[in-house]
C-alpha cells in the first residue's frame, strides 16, 4: 500500500515536471518566433541574464530565458532608451561576433549584448522612430 502511494506520488511529480518543461520550451518558441525577436543578454550590476528581446512599435520587450512568464521582465520605451556606446567582442565559443551596447533608460545604465547584426538593428530601430522632442537617440 505504501509502495503504491509512493509510485503514484512519483508519477504525479514526473507529470508535473514534464508539463513545466513543455511549458518552458513552448514559451521560448513562442517568444523567439515573433517577428523582431533576437537573442539578447542583459547586464544588471555584475550579472548577465540570458534573454530574448522583441521589438514592438514603441517598446523593446526583454524576456529572461529562465522564466515561465510570457510577460516581459523589462520593457523599454523607444523614446527613452539611449545607446551611449557600443563595442564588438569576440567570444571564443561562438563563431560570430557579439556586440555590447552601453544603454541608459530613465537614468539607469546597463549593457545589452547580442549578435552584431541584432545591435545594428536596434540602432536602426531607435533612429527610425518618429521625430519629436523626446525621440531616442544614439550617442
Amino acid at each position: 500500500m505504501i509502495l503504491r502511494a509512493g509510485l503514484i506520488t512519483l508519477a504525479g511529480i514526473a507529470v508535473v515536471g514534464f508539463a513545466l518543461t513543455g511549458l518552458y520550451f513552448w514559451r521560448l518558441r513562442a517568444i523567439g518566433s515573433r517577428v523582431g525577436s533576437f537573442e539578447c543578454a542583459l547586464l544588471l550590476g555584475d550579472r548577465w541574464f540570458a534573454g530574448i528581446a522583441t521589438y514592438t512599435r514603441d517598446h523593446l520587450a526583454w524576456h529572461e530565458v529562465v522564466s515561465l512568464s510570457i510577460q516581459p521582465q523589462r520593457t523599454f520605451d523607444r523614446r527613452e532608451l539611449l545607446i551611449l556606446a557600443r563595442r564588438a567582442r569576440r567570444i571564443e565559443e561562438r563563431t560570430s561576433q557579439v556586440s555590447e551596447a552601453h544603454c541608459r533608460y530613465r537614468g539607469e545604465e546597463f549593457y545589452l549584448a547580442a549578435p552584431d547584426g541584432a545591435i545594428d538593428g536596434l540602432v536602426s530601430w531607435l533612429e527610425a522612430s518618429p521625430p519629436d522632442s523626446r525621440t531616442s537617440r544614439v550617442i
